[in-house]
């Protein structure tokens, strides 16, 4: 074999190496990269799961705070001691005495053992 012909043979075989060296160095990025992605979706949608859970207990927490603040309001609101709703209107009953809660203009109205808005 000719020196011109080793040397061509060289430089081929040389060209074929880079070429599998460049392809296979492309195919592990490319392997790397799908890694990556496959691990940033994961590690959203746990993030999403993560932030499910939140939210629904945030929910919950918040119906309880709504549902106790309710609670509280009609409390406020219940007739007690020697208030009495008499026609419609929360009076204060004290033996023959009898005082009308609210003003002239503006009676505390009743209806039951609730006034319409809280009187305590």
């Amino acid at each position: 074999m000719e020196s011109s012909s080793k040397i061509a043979l060289a430089i081929v075989a040389a060209a074929a190496l880079l070429l599998v060296g460049f392809i296979g160095y492309r195919e592990f990025e490319r392997q790397r990269d799908i890694s990556d992605a496959q691990a940033a979706l994961a590690s959203i949608g746990e993030q999403g799961k993560q932030l499910s859970a939140q939210f629904q207990q945030q929910s919950v927490v918040d119906q309880e705070q709504t549902r106790e603040a309710a609670a509280m309001q009609w409390d406020r609101r219940l007739l007690e001691g020697k208030q009495r709703c008499i026609g419609g209107v929360v009076v204060l009953v004290d033996g023959s005495s009898y005082t009308q809660l609210g003003t002239v203009g503006d009676p505390v109205r009743c209806s039951g053992r609730y006034a319409d808005r809280p009187i305590r």
